[in-house]
């Protein structure tokens, strides 16, 4: 994109900024050139750590051989991130390995608590001499504050995650290494202190904050007691700030609000245990943030996956179920009927019994100011049949440098309508939105064990076109019906995006899906053309399902073209199709 393009897109985008943003990015890059400052004095607040170890050893994270594998793995020098592996028996925290982001996983330490609970499980003093060697290869390899490892949100999970390998391995570990660390950690958090992420907010300010509050707790003096006091108050700032009054995070994503609901149940857990006071606002938006989840995850754990959602990043439901109790005096629910999250605009219904579960997606594209994880997936959906996901999101597989990432972002990778090949919203770049599509509608209804949803869009780049579209359970079958006014002469296409497991076939206009023992068949009605494609490169990619990061899947996607909008009805009906029946 020219470079006066890209700058006019930019500056659409500065309307929708928060004052710390305008205040803090011109500061960033000089802020980063100063090096840290020696470790403040102090010390740890030896009664708060053993209340802090006893609350951490007893989280509901027991040593799996799942978890057991992973420490071994690093005792052998191989770190496995995003779905990739790389044997590091000598670490250069300098170098930036495979990717910016799978470098910032390296610098994260999430394997510290990782090697110190595989301690506890089996007494092997190698896994505590291993994170040694690494915390101290760390510290001398980063000295003076350079490299990835220093950017605060890096920062951040690692602080954290040391702090956490202390409370777990107590005197276990080496008093030489024990020390280094905290003077480390002492030295992080004061630098952190003064480059809060405030130019960037949401999920990143959550982190720093998190870090400076448990930071705080960890030790003692008037450097620590400034870092529980700042990151406390203002954690709890965000908690209303980016938390919806229905429970949802502001990002709309499944899985940064998994991440974000964790943080908070921890923080609010070990405040707890410290005799710190946790506000009862905070506790009972914490608590509706528990039961949002389950609307966003299924019974198995899994997540949806709208925005930049991907599975195997955030705690699991399990876990985060019995934090919940432990915090809030709930789990997480399952939902049956209608599900209705209205603020973040989800809407929906589940029947446990015949495993059909439907989730539409009709919310404004993220907050204002920071929509970098916002798809243009307005009106799409996730729709499970006899159990198991049939059609489905697209998911993420990367950032930066993802060849997919303009992909899982753009309309034609979601189950709903583009209007002239256009996009819902002007997204450029990893994580930038400029105009964005609007919602002029959401309701549903669900009356007599029947569903029915309607809802309405506008996209940023024909502000007379509105997508309007109904989705109906009737007689056990799905009906999905569009209409595009205000668009006379525009082509359109609707998409439909089944699971990779699914085997699809083309009769005429109608297609039949199969996986297992479960067939699917879809009949779409008022369009001129379908087209099946699965698993295409080339200018502009089509048929890829992204569950995971670093994992891209072929997968059947449905295109139902016509050739204008004349203002007329189309769409499909899906429905499972018998065992041995001739579909």
């Amino acid at each position: 994109m020219p470079t006066l393009a890209r700058a006019l897109l930019y500056a659409r985008t500065l309307r929708h900024l928060r004052w710390e943003q305008w205040l803090y990015r011109p500061l960033r890059a000089l802020q980063m050139r100063r090096p840290p400052r020696p470790a403040p004095p102090g010390a740890v607040a030896v009664e708060r750590v053993r209340a802090l170890a006893d609350a951490v050893r007893a989280w509901p994270t027991p040593p799996t051989p799942a978890v057991l594998r992973a420490a071994d793995a690093v005792v052998a020098g191989r770190f496995r991130f995003l779905n990739h592996e790389e044997v590091l028996t000598q670490i250069d925290w300098q170098r930036r390995y495979v990717s910016h982001l799978w470098s910032y996983n390296l610098h994260y330490f999430d394997y510290a608590p990782e090697l110190a609970r595989a301690f506890r499980a089996t007494g092997d003093v190698g896994y505590v001499r291993r994170l040694e060697v690494l915390a101290e290869g760390w510290i001398r390899g980063t000295a003076g504050g350079r490299g990835d490892g220093w950017e605060p949100y890096a920062l951040s999970l690692r602080a954290v995650n040391w702090i956490y390998a202390l409370l777990l391995l107590g005197e276990a570990l080496g008093p030489a290494a024990r020390a280094a660390m905290e003077e480390s950690l002492r030295a992080q958090l004061a630098f952190l202190q003064r480059r809060l992420e405030l130019h960037v907010l949401g999920n990143h300010l959550q982190k720093n904050l998190k870090a400076l509050a448990v930071g705080g707790l960890y030790f003692s003096g008037r450097a620590a007691e400034s870092w529980l006091r700042k990151g406390s108050r203002l954690l709890w700032r965000e908690l209303h700030e980016q938390v919806l009054p229905d429970g949802v995070h502001y990002e709309r994503s499944p899985m940064y609000h998994a991440l974000a609901l964790a943080d908070f149940l921890e923080v609010a857990d070990l405040l707890r245990a410290a005799g710190q006071p946790v506000p009862e606002p905070a506790v009972a938006r914490i608590g509706r943030m528990a039961q949002a989840f389950g609307v966003l995850c299924r019974p198995n754990g899994t997540l949806h996956l709208f925005q930049d959602a991907a599975q195997g990043i955030a705690p699991r439901r399990p876990w985060l179920d019995v934090m919940a109790r432990r915090v809030v005096g709930h789990g997480i629910p399952e939902p049956a009927g209608c599900l209705a999250l209205p603020d973040a605009g989800y809407f929906g219904w589940v029947d446990a019994v015949a495993g059909e579960r439907l989730l539409v997606d009709c919310g404004a594209p993220g907050p204002a100011y920071q929509p970098g994880h916002a798809h243009c997936g307005l009106l799409g959906f996730e729709l499970d049949l006899a159990g198991r996901p049939v059609l489905v999101d697209a998911g993420v597989s990367g950032y930066d440098g993802d060849p997919l990432r303009e992909y899982v972002r753009s309309t034609r990778a979601h189950n709903t309508v583009s209007i002239a090949g256009r996009e819902q919203s002007e997204v450029w770049g990893t994580f930038r939105l400029a105009r964005r599509a609007t919602v002029r509608a959401a309701d549903q209804a669900c009356p007599d064990g029947a569903y029915r949803f309607s809802g309405a869009c506008v996209p940023y780049h024909t502000r007379s076109a509105i997508h309007r579209r109904t989705v109906e359970r009737v007689g056990g079958a799905w009906k999905v019906t569009d209409r595009v006014t205000g668009a006379p002469g525009a082509p359109l296409t609707s998409y439909l995006h089944f699971h990779p497991d699914f085997e699809v076939r083309a009769a005429g206009r109608a297609v039949t899906a199969r996986a297992d023992r479960v067939a699917v068949r879809v009949e779409p009605f008022g369009v001129d053309d379908v087209v099946v494609r699965r698993g295409e490169w080339g200018a502009a990619p089509q048929g890829w399902h992204c569950p995971e990061f670093g994992v891209a899947l072929p997968a059947a996607a449905l295109e139902m073209r016509l050739g204008a909008a004349d203002d007329h009805e189309f769409g499909y009906r899906i429905r499972l199709v018998e065992e041995g029946r001739d579909a």
